[in-house]
């Protein structure tokens, strides 16, 4: 007998045949018999129960199991080839022949068409079968005896009428002997079945990681991405409403997409795509049958992704790290190798995300259960989307994820079409088929679209249970209430946004029933016109708060946590005087169905203490998506307005107005508080916050760049503001690093000033200048100065302050408390080659700083030794270009010394153009430029005689690079006629004792 293999093909060849001539059959005839009906649901059974057959058969190893088998599959295929003889003949029309003749064997119904004439054809079979009715608004696509009768039905004739009792009796008995093939098949599958459960298993257990439990825990949380996909489902939940989403779990094929799908040509794939208009409720949809699957399988094997426009991302990645963190928590926290070896790694890749999805699969699948994943509104992941679509589309048809479960949502983007058009001729269930036309019949996805009748019925119970539940609506007559009710269903267009908008509009003025009346004889056709006719209905003078309002809600970056934060930040351009009339409720009411708030329910993170921390919270965030849509819409035309108008958003525009906000609110810290409110309000806390993040090196350009942003920064880096002051503990001084570094810098007391123990002011715009130093930003420095006048800029040279080096680790220790500094000091100092070069060229000079060569001199390379000594060549060459003296007198060495004493060939070099005297050396009754009572042998040396003598403590491993410069510092010594032996320079006089921090 042959091989069961090669059998099922031939048999699932022939029972699809039969069941398109059983389906063409019932379209084709009214009132046909109720016999081929029930045929034709025996056969699409046995159908599926032969493919899940032929993914198993494989792993029967047993003799006689397979003889068993082989004989089951001939006597099924017996009986199929019986059946299509049972049919009444037609009439009126001829049934496309399928039965196995030498001519036809093997082929479809379509076989011979050109191959454009076949593609539309199985695109219009396969439409009929799932879609057409939504399409069309004809009855649910789900009765299959509700269907219309095709133009070109036929009625059995009398004469069949007659002979069709006889014909009755064999299709009982036909019926019947399905049926025990179907038992017997089933049988076979489940023994398949067992076996290969046992494989499965066995794979499983070399796929897991061996870990203990704190190192999966771990694992997991380093794999969560930043959203969580559950707080966007508990608030779609919120949106639910009783029958408006019921229909499509009611029907067969929802079951059947529950069950793994089914091949049947009316069946439901594995793989569901729902696609509709923008505000038709597909995101409410796909909460609700989250809630329905998570029923049905006890919320173990189900995953879903929210899909979200304003977080502004490619969506692939966070969706493949939700999905597997996700579904192995469900699985007791099951971590296949390969997401250990990405942990171990650090990197996410999506192939090896992808893999790990794939083991989890196999894990659900040895356990007997499926795994069903939900994805709403591809359309929103940023564009370009062909990657996450490559991937839902490999999950919903590699039979590797056969056993998953896919339903997707998305508005019909063209993308998406042409994604989703490419699978028209999908891969063929069996690949060892000889006819290539069979898998035309088979789609690998079922579409629905939201245009149907069913989501009509929907939205009319929505606009019911909507005016029911307001108590405003109540106080209307009963029929004018019905009369607005029935106008707003049939005018939504199967948009339950638009009614949602509507409904607000209506509550807002229902006690003018001419204005009412008004409202629904101009409702605008789409969301656009509803959101512009709410905007324009706001008054004037709340414009500014209102924009404000939703530019920062719009926003991606200024991460506002709660709603009482929003109406603060909000009153940026409201006058003053009337920020008093603004709190979160007058929010709402200003801005209406275009916003959505909430109680937060998990409290914010909080860094300053606050009397008010027990009270209950609230978030802001739009109430669609297409709100942000349509305040970013470009017009349709050049020239044209936007559809926003004066409401109309741009990422560049919010973002300065977010800076704005902050800086501005900086500048009022403490001005707003409530009476006797001691810490800082959670506006403020705000403000600091994201203040904070904006001093970042990568986003200092903009702060720069926009004027009305800069005019905002500059009195903020004031070292005396409010808002730096109140960082009074180490704590507050950890979380906000960059503002901490202000602290270190303080007011230098003259004598006078000690005696009075108030020290002399010193100019702003010098506290200024040493922030930006202390901030490491020197493009501020430079704008800055450019705006000073030239005597602000010729006096603050010469004020003295001190800095704090304990403040932070990043300030060099020589900068004690012990010793003043002016600005040209702290950029010598600290070597701020780049600040020195700006102030320089902004008019600074060394009047007032005899000795700044000594104090260039000071850690040659650097605080921690770990430099080689080029900043300070460089700071050298400057300062002596300059102006500065090479060789201040009245110290026990010189500078030439110094460096030469360190064989530095470009700071010997530097001294001897500016200063030419290569036979310098210091008074040796001189003070030491550094403070210490140390003598070294060298201070008393000719410059020439300490290059010969001279050992520097260089790296091991160096004395030939030693050597070398060596030689090349005599070979400059010499050439500017240095000798070597000189006279000591006695009676130098003495400079006053200055000190350039500890040793």
């Amino acid at each position: 007998m042959a091989d069961p293999i090669f059998l099922v093909s031939d048999v699932i060849s022939l029972s699809a045949n039969t069941a398109g001539v059983l389906v063409d059959y019932i379209r084709k005839v009214k009132n046909a018999p109720k016999e081929v009906k029930f045929i034709l649901l025996e056969v699409k059974t046995i159908t599926a129960v032969l493919e899940t057959l032929e993914t198993t058969i494989e792993q029967i190893r047993d003799p006689a199991h397979k003889a068993q088998l082989s004989e089951s599959l001939v006597q099924c295929q017996n009986t199929l080839a019986e059946l299509v003889g049972v049919l009444p003949p037609l009439e009126a029309v001829s049934v496309p022949q399928v039965l196995d003749t030498p001519q036809t064997k093997g082929r479809s119904i379509y076989a011979g068409l050109p191959s454009q004439t076949k593609s539309r054809r199985l695109s219009q079979f396969l439409h009929a079968q799932v879609s057409t009715d939504y399409r069309d608004g004809h009855c649910s696509p789900y009765d299959q005896g509700a269907r219309p009768m095709s133009p070109s039905g036929s009625r059995m004739s009398a004469s069949i009428r007659v002979k069709w009792p006889l014909l009755q009796q064999k299709a009982n008995d036909l019926l019947e002997r399905l049926k025990r093939h179907s038992s017997q098949l089933s049988l076979s599958l489940e023994v398949g079945n067992a076996m290969n459960l046992n494989a499965i298993g066995n794979s499983v257990k070399e796929i897991e990681a061996a870990l203990d439990d704190g190192e999966k825990r771990r694992i997991l949380a380093w794999l969560k991405p930043k959203w969580d996909m559950r707080e966007f489902q508990m608030e779609q939940h919120e949106k639910q409403e009783d029958e408006t989403c019921d229909w499509i779990t009611n029907s067969r094929g929802w079951k059947e997409w529950l069950r793994g799908g089914s091949s049947d040509p009316d069946g439901y794939r594995r793989f569901i795509w729902i696609y509709g208009i923008p505000g038709a409720g597909k995101t409410v949809l796909a909460s609700f049958l989250i809630d329905e699957i998570a029923k049905h399988c006890c919320y173990t094997g189900v995953s879903y992704y929210y899909c979200y426009g304003v977080r502004n991302q490619e969506e692939t990645m966070p969706l493949l790290r939700w999905m597997v963190g996700d579904l192995s928590r469900q699985a007791g926290r099951f971590i296949p190798k390969e997401l250990e070896d990405l942990h171990q790694t650090g990197i996410f890749t999506i192939p090896g995300l992808t893999s790990c999805f794939l083991s989890l699969c196999r894990w659900f699948q040895e356990n007997g259960r499926r795994v069903y994943l939900v994805v709403d509104a591809v359309d929103e992941s940023k564009a370009p989307r062909k990657r996450l679509l490559d991937l839902l589309i490999k999950i919903g048809t590699d039979p590797s994820f056969e056993n998953v479960s896919l339903l997707m949502t998305s508005r019909d983007e063209n993308d998406i079409r042409e994604a989703m058009n490419n699978l028209s001729s999908p891969l063929p269930i069996n690949l060892n088929r000889s006819f290539e036309d069979e898998a035309e019949l088979v789609s690998p996805y079922t579409e629905i679209t939201m245009s149907n009748n069913d989501v009509k019925c929907a939205i009319r119970t929505y606009v019911k249970k909507q005016f029911a539940r307001s108590s405003k609506f109540a106080t209307w007559p009963p029929n004018f209430r019905e009369t607005v009710e029935n106008d707003l269903a049939r005018n939504a267009r199967g948009m339950f946004r638009w009614v949602a908008c509507q409904i607000d509009v209506l509550e807002r003025i229902y006690l003018d029933s001419d204005r009412v009346r008004e409202v629904i004889s101009n409702m605008p056709e789409d969301l656009f016109g509803v959101y512009a006719k709410i905007l324009e209905e706001i008054p004037s003078e709340q414009h500014p708060f209102a924009r404000t309002a939703l530019a920062l809600i719009c926003s991606n970056t200024c991460n506002i946590k709660s709603a009482d934060v929003l109406v603060q930040a909000s009153l940026h351009n409201v006058q003053h005087g009337f920020s008093q009339i603004y709190n979160v409720k007058t929010l709402k009411e200003i801005l209406g169905c275009l916003i959505k708030t909430s109680d937060l329910r998990k409290r914010p993170e909080r860094i300053f203490t606050r009397e008010d921390d027990n009270i209950t919270l609230q978030k802001v965030s739009v109430a669609h998506y297409t709100v942000r849509e349509f305040l970013f819409a470009l017009p349709k035309k050049q020239g044209e307005p936007r559809p926003a108008g004066e409401f109309a958003l741009s990422d560049p525009e919010i973002r300065t107005l977010e800076m704005q906000v902050v800086f501005n609110g900086l500048q009022r810290w403490g001005m707003n508080r409530l009476l006797n409110q001691r810490y800082p309000s959670r506006y403020e806390e705000h403000c600091i916050e994201m203040s904070e993040a904006a001093l970042r090196e990568g986003r200092r350009g903009h702060l720069i760049k926009n004027e009305s942003v800069w005019k905002s920064v500059v009195p903020c880096l004031s070292p005396s503001s409010p808002h730096i002051k109140e960082l009074t503990n180490q704590r507050l001084r950890k979380a906000f690093p960059r503002w901490k570094k202000l602290l270190a810098f303080e007011e230098f007391p003259s004598e006078a000033d000690r005696k009075a123990r108030t020290p002399t002011p010193i100019r702003p715009e010098t506290g200024i200048l040493a922030s930006s130093i202390l901030l490491g930003w020197p493009e501020f420095a430079d704008k800055f100065l450019k705006d000073l006048t030239p005597r602000t800029k010729e006096s603050i040279w010469t004020d003295r302050f001190i800095i704090d080096s304990t403040v932070d680790d990043s300030i060099p220790r020589a900068l004690t408390k012990k010793n003043s500094m002016t600005l040209i000091r702290l950029c010598v100092v600290w070597k701020r080659v780049e600040f020195l070069e700006i102030f320089l060229d902004a008019g600074a000079n060394f009047a007032h700083e005899p000795y700044i060569i000594h104090r260039a001199l000071r850690d040659p390379y650097g605080s921690r030794g770990n430099e080689d000594g080029s900043i300070t060549g460089r700071l050298l060459r400057i300062l002596l270009e300059a102006g500065a003296d090479p060789d201040p007198p009245g110290f026990k060495y010189t500078p030439l010394q110094y460096a030469v004493n360190h064989l530095e060939e470009g700071w010997v070099q530097s001294l001897l153009l500016e200063g030419r005297d290569a036979n310098s050396i210091g008074d040796p009754s001189g003070k030491h430029p550094c403070g210490s009572s140390e003598v070294e042998p060298w201070h008393s040396q000719t410059p020439l005689e300490i290059c010969e003598t001279t050992n520097p403590d260089w790296n091991m491993g160096q004395e030939e690079e030693k050597e070398k410069a060596r030689k090349q510092v005599r070979l400059l010594l010499t050439q500017y006629g240095a000798q070597r032996l000189a006279e000591p320079q006695l009676g130098g006089e003495s400079p006053e004792v200055i000190e350039l921090g500890d040793t």
